[in-house]
């Protein structure tokens, strides 16, 4: 650099050089060592390493063309192989020059028989300050491995008036036909506490944040915030690694030019943690035995992490030992569809190793030829684990497996599939059979790695795997660019409706109505209003209205939207009359409306006219064409969806949504997350909730905006015992009940079931003379179920509870054939709507100051039997919210007094008392859990499933707040 030159990059760059002679070894290049002025190769450096490492290649190409002439011969054919590949490409593969190979640097080895071993410490790193370029400009740090140039970094300094977007406007304007920004692989903008990256410097949307977290930070004084950088990023080890592995070769695909992708620094940071933790943890156990949980949001690039996390473990190796013999990739997505296996396809240099298996038969054939990387959806867990568990050959396998969207795989019995390896080795008591005692042991498998990706993490999922390893969040994302805040605006209707009893139930009474489960009767009186025709038509035309005006035109007219309803039946009027009402409009206008819609779903019978409704007839698909495909095309805009696509569907043209449908928690973070996408010169979207929901919504994006809002924690045995022994104790259905049931259920003679079905329906109505006492016991006989599902994959249960939950699931749903929900649903068919609109509410905008940090969530509460009301109840409800009787009010006095001198919540309040936040998120849980049970065991069960007792800051909210208020004062006062 220039004598005394005082500019405050100046004294940054100089920093940053010291720094990489001092802690990384570089040496510093000068004028004269840069020889080739055209493509600027330190030619002495090149010939100097391959001296050092393939001296015998040389000495032969020497033997046939003479010193100099050689050193000719390899520079010509490194120019002439720039000419179709990038110089990173050819330092992997190796420099073909006549009959001779040569490698332009070594990689660190990854086994000890790696023939790198011998070599890779002759690298020469070096690099040059205020390279002069062509067009006379001055780079200010060009890296150079082995004498190439292999880097370029630009600096800026806030001190001096500028910052990291300035070098990347100055990156843009250079004259980029100038071989040095053609040959490095990487191009740095870094100011003293940003960083933006590019493997393409020419525009500056090519260049993508590359910093470590929300904000960089140093970790030794006197380091610049970007320490990370230089310390990290910058280490020969760690650039060698970013040769020989990170950088991948995308080819020219249609319209789309080839190139080079690299890793972020989040993706790297995971692969490179992840595996030295596992590497460690061999050498301690000589086992692979582990689980992690990788909390990457929407908008990380999960599917790349996950790709370049599968090759690293591929490739991991103790000492000459590999780690793993497989590794498996378990999508949810179930037809693997193109976006992942585009992403996957990058990888072309892993097409030998990696194989899709979209079929069982594939999978099997995958296994059994021990292919490296396989694919496949986690549908495939079950068949997957039965193929591994009964092929002798492959129990001493080491295997890893990497789950994509975890939180979506842990309910019911697919979840139990994915929990069965986490059963810990439990050999509970000597008596107990040698067989018993081979499946305990046979549960836990120390040969398997788990891995899990979620963006959400759900209480389950946590408990699973452990805590949270590695965290990109929303936060995170949005920040940098990768994803749109779509909570930022969300427009909010408030959808009213009145439901009054129709006069066409002939002769019916209060008395005679049937009795149903509170909760069923508020979400099917919803649904009738949703599906409502003249309201579908009322909010139709707010839909074409609000996309014509506000979400058509962006994204330079190219913007789409998708309508998110309530059902399949809704999903269809809303379809129809929104394809006419297009239809009419552009016949009236024909500049407007020159648009085309469609409606996804799954296959289904109408209801009242029992049609076959299907997606490719209704779209009028084509014979395997697929409605994401359709979507794609240009003249389609708009799409209606019932319960599909508002997971795992990434359209980045999608800007505008219009929601008719409640969606909480992770499930409205992950439908709103369909339209964060980026995509050129789109900078906004828009959200239409019909649903009066916005609170909640936003509520969702507050809970999981920085990370997972639980806690890992070990589940509970004794809540599956407790809950059997309770059932038992009835006295109505036994041990005995259960093994004849299940006797029969195998034999499968269908008369005979039949039969004993209604011969146990009957001592229920005998043992209980209430529908509601039946209803209470049926319940008991789910909270088995639902309990062992989840905690089987824990703990070992005794062959008697596993028979008696088995019964109880087979039994259960056929135990009350009166006042079901099909039959409910036909009473609420017959309701008149007597008045429907759609009041504007105005908007409401998600800002960071809303963000709040949720650190826990306590224990897991099953839900209590639901109350019992008639349809008339829950009307008469619905119109008067949340009036309190002062029998309410005396219940609520003394379940807080009760509460306030309970010693156990006393004592757990003192002890957390400095820990606000663990207080109001995971102590308070635990005191509305306690309170919900006193509700419980007076027998109010109807206040437990009330909006203004559950819902979020209502009843129930009060009197944990009030309860803990009270323990803090005592705890802050001793």
């Amino acid at each position: 650099m220039p004598m005394n030159d005082q500019r405050p990059e100046a004294e940054f760059q100089a920093h940053i050089a010291a720094y990489l002679q001092d802690k990384h070894g570089y040496t510093v290049l000068v004028a004269d060592d840069i020889t080739d002025k055209e493509y600027y190769f330190a030619t002495p450096l090149l010939m100097a390493f391959i001296r050092a490492t393939q001296a015998d290649s040389l000495q032969k190409l020497q033997a046939d063309y003479g010193a100099v002439e050689s050193q000719y011969k390899i520079i010509t054919a490194l120019k002439k192989a720039l000419a179709t590949k990038p110089l990173w490409l050819i330092m992997r593969e190796g420099l073909t020059v006549g009959d001779y190979s040569f490698l332009l640097f070594y990689p660190k080895p990854r086994s000890s028989i790696s023939v790198a071993n011998q070599h890779w410490q002759q690298n020469r790193f070096s690099f040059k300050t205020e390279l002069i370029i062509q067009d006379k400009e001055r780079p200010d740090i060009v890296l150079f491995l082995n004498g190439l140039p292999i880097m370029v970094i630009e600096l800026k300094h806030e001190a001096g008036g500028q910052n990291v977007h300035n070098a990347v406007t100055q990156f843009n304007k250079r004259n980029h036909q100038d071989n040095i920004f053609q040959c490095p692989f990487l191009y740095v903008a870094m100011d003293t506490t940003d960083i933006k990256v590019a493997t393409n410097p020419s525009k500056a949307h090519y260049f993508l944040w590359h910093n470590s977290g929300l904000r960089n930070q140093p970790q030794n004084q006197g380091e610049y915030p970007v320490e990370f950088f230089y310390r990290d990023v910058l280490a020969t080890e760690n650039l060698l690694s970013v040769l020989s592995f990170y950088l991948i070769y995308v080819p020219k695909k249609d319209d789309k030019a080839a190139y080079t992708l690299f890793p972020r620094y989040h993706q790297s940071r995971l692969v490179n943690k992840l595996s030295t933790d596992i590497a460690a943890h061999f050498v301690e156990t000589n086992t692979v035995g582990k689980k992690y949980l990788i909390n990457h949001s929407a908008g990380s690039g999960k599917t790349l992490t996950i790709s370049w996390l599968a090759e690293r473990l591929h490739s991991l190796y103790n000492g000459n030992s590999k780690l793993f013999d497989m590794v498996f990739i378990l999508t949810d997505r179930k037809d693997l569809d193109k976006n992942i296996r585009d992403e996957l396809d990058s990888f072309s240099h892993l097409s030998a190793q990696m194989t899709y298996a979209k079929k069982s038969s594939q999978l099997s054939a995958a296994i059994h030829q021990r292919q490296s990387i396989i694919v496949t959806t986690i549908q495939k867990f079950q068949y997957l684990f039965k193929v591994l568990s009964k092929d002798n050959s492959l129990q001493n396998c080491r295997i890893a497996f990497l789950i994509d969207e975890a939180h979506r795989s842990q309910e019911g019995k697919n979840g139990r599939a994915i929990r069965s390896p986490f059963s810990p080795e439990i050999i509970e008591q000597a008596e107990d059979s040698i067989e018993e005692i081979k499946k305990v042991l046979k549960a836990y498998q120390p040969n398997q790695l788990f891995v899990a990706f979620t963006a959400t993490p759900t209480d389950g999922t946590t408990q699973l795997f452990g805590e949270e390893f590695d965290t990109y969040s929303e936060q995170d994302a949005i920040k940098e660019g990768y994803i749109i805040d779509v909570a930022e605006q969300i427009i909010s209707y408030d959808t009213l409706y009145h439901l009054e009893e129709s006069p066409l139930i002939p002769n019916k009474t209060v008395e005679e109505e049937k009795l149903y489960p509170k909760g069923i009767m508020a979400m099917l009186l919803k649904k009738a209003a949703f599906e409502d025709e003249g309201l579908i038509q009322y909010k139709s035309e707010i839909i074409l209205r609000t996309f014509e005006e506000q979400i058509k035109p962006l994204i330079n007219n190219k913007a789409k939207v998708m309508v998110v309803t309530s059902s399949r039946l809704a999903g269809l009027r809303y379809f129809n009359i929104l394809k006419a009402k297009i239809a009419e409009k552009h016949a009236a206008n024909p500049g407007q409306y020159n648009y085309k819609i469609l409606y996804a779903f799954s296959d289904f019978t109408h209801r009242d006219t029992n049609e076959e409704i299907r997606e490719n007839t209704i779209n009028s698909l084509e014979k395997n064409e697929k409605i994401e495909d359709r979507f794609a095309q240009d003249d389609y805009r708009m799409m209606v969806v019932a319960s599909k696509f508002q997971t795992g569907f990434n359209e980045p043209l999608l800007a505008g949504m219009f929601l008719d449908k409640p969606v909480l928690d992770k499930n409205a973070v992950q439908t709103l997350s369909r339209l964060n996408r980026c995509y050129e010169d789109k900078d906004k979207v828009i959200i239409v909730d019909f649903t009066n929901n916005t609170d909640n919504i936003i509520k969702a994006f507050n809970k999981y905006r920085k990370g997972s809002p639980y806690e890992a924690s070990e589940p509970t045995k004794e809540k599956v015992d407790t809950i059997y022994q309770d059932i038992i104790d009835r006295g109505l259905f036994n041990d005995t009940d259960a093994a004849d049931f299940l006797a029969l259920l195998k034999i499968g003679n269908g008369a005979d079931i039949s039969s004993k079905v209604n011969l146990l329906r009957e001592r229920l109505r005998f043992f209980y003379e209430t529908i509601a006492d039946q209803k209470d016991y049926v319940y008991q006989l789910a909270k088995l179920v639902k309990a062992f599902n989840f905690l089987s994959s824990f703990y070992k249960y005794s062959q008697q509870i596993e028979q008696f939950v088995f019964f109880a699931e087979a039994i259960g749903s056929q135990l009350i054939k009166q006042g079901s929900e099909s039959e409910l649903m036909m009473d609420i068919s017959t309701l008149l709507l007597s008045k429907a609109a759609v009041n504007f509410l105005g908007e409401m905008g998600f800002t960071p100051q809303d963000i709040k940090q949720i650190s826990g969530k306590g224990g897991n509460t099953t839900p209590t039997p639901p109350p019992k009301t008639t349809i008339g109840d829950a009307l008469a409800e619905l119109k008067a919210r949340y009036a309190i009787t002062d029998e309410e009010a005396i219940i609520i006095r003394e379940i807080c007094e009760e509460k306030q001198a309970d010693q156990e919540i006393l004592a757990t309040i003192n002890y957390h008392k400095d820990r606000r936040i663990f207080l109001d998120d995971t102590v308070k849980n635990q005191i509305k859990a306690s309170i919900k049970q006193a509700y419980e065991q007076r027998e109010h069960f109807r206040e437990l499933y009330e909006d203004k007792y559950i819902d979020e800051g209502a009843i129930f909210d009060m009197m944990a707040n009030t309860v803990l208020t009270h323990g803090l004062a005592i705890a802050q006062s001793a």
